[in-house]
């Protein structure tokens, strides 16, 4: 069974993000252990001088998470035309670890909008070497219930297709 690790770029308990992830899981199907990450509001400020041999233990938790995923899930909203400073915050905390080089990666920007953030998360995980399935949702909201079934036709075909290209990668290592 292979391990897959989501993040919600959302601090909301209950968000759209988070039923995107829960729909993605769905679509995955049984072979698929997907665990998700409690909240990035908990990661401290990434700090350089804490980012050493023993940082803060979430932190050394996440790195540890990440490094043991076959792939990761990243489902975030847009804020103010841009990535949320919390996400952004949590991926800055694994540059030096290097934790997403060569890692297979499924992003979803799903938010009102969505373009400035998909740019920014595209050119994040590029510098940092990961193998990026990715798709742009706006209106997001409107195209899912609060079961986590995805409601909107054309936005479902694109998803699916998104995600067996994220298995792929995941399967071929």
């Amino acid at each position: 069974m292979k391990k897959i690790f989501a993040i919600s770029g959302s601090t909301k308990t209950s968000s759209t993000n988070g039923l995107y992830i829960s729909a993605i899981s769905q679509l995955l199907g049984k072979d698929f252990e997907v665990s998700i990450f409690p909240t990035i509001a908990d990661v401290p400020h990434f700090n350089p001088d804490l980012d050493l041999a023993d940082p803060p233990k979430v932190v050394y938790d996440l790195r540890k998470t990440i490094q043991e995923a076959d792939g990761i899930i990243i489902s975030t909203p847009e804020y103010a035309m841009g990535l949320p400073g919390s996400l952004k915050n949590l991926l800055d905390w694994t540059v030096s670890a290097a934790s997403f080089s060569d890692k297979s990666v499924l992003v979803l920007v799903a938010s009102t909008q969505g373009e400035k953030a998909y740019e920014s998360i595209i050119d994040i995980l590029t510098v940092l070497e990961a193998k990026i399935s990715s798709q742009l949702i706006p209106f997001a909201k409107a195209k899912i219930n609060h079961n986590a079934e995805i409601t909107d036709h054309e936005t479902l075909t694109k998803l699916k297709s998104t995600v067996h290209a994220f298995v792929a990668t995941v399967e071929n290592g």
